[in-house]
């Protein structure tokens, strides 16, 4: 089973620097050995700033400023690092429909995952992910279809401390 963590937990990403440390954490080159990551809507070079301005081109420079997910599948699930890019790439897609997003694939622990971050900005008209059961239920969706689509079952691990 592929297990679904939020990272985001109360009072964290609400500072001017959590776009670029989940940025550059996700894209970290040593836990990426194959290299596999995406990101849609941003400007390559420098993906957190894209998602700044963003943010605040319709003054939503505030609050929780990112959302973090992470995708981590057993080994006997899902060894090959090129089906969970191709799952996280699916998820990027459907989310990068409204947010901007990336991804990147970790293999540096014993067990296969991806990390997807996204804006809480939308790039289209600047409504706000907020994380509401609702918005929350939505995205577990997208995740759980797209992990299905290729063998994976996958559910929610709830934190503690989540918001």
């Amino acid at each position: 089973m592929a297990t679904i963590r939020c990272i985001n937990c109360r009072d964290k990403y609400h500072d001017d620097k959590a776009k670029h440390d989940v940025i550059n954490y996700i894209l970290n080159p040593d836990k990426m050995i194959h290299g596999y990551f995406g990101m849609t809507q941003v400007n390559p070079a420098n993906p957190d700033l894209s998602m700044y301005d963003t943010s605040m081109s319709f003054g939503q420079e505030r609050g929780v400023r990112i959302r973090h997910y992470v995708v981590s599948f057993q080994n006997k699930e899902l060894t090959n690092p090129m089906i969970a890019n191709l799952i996280a790439n699916e998820i990027m897609t459907a989310i990068g429909g409204k947010f901007q997003c990336i991804y990147g694939v970790h293999e540096n622990t014993c067990e296969l995952h991806f990390h997807l971050a996204f804006n809480t900005a939308s790039y289209l008209d600047g409504s706000r992910f907020y994380g509401t059961k609702a918005e929350h239920r939505g995205l577990m969706n997208i995740i759980k279809f797209a992990c299905s689509h290729y063998g994976c079952i996958a559910y929610y691990v709830r934190n503690r401390d989540s918001d």
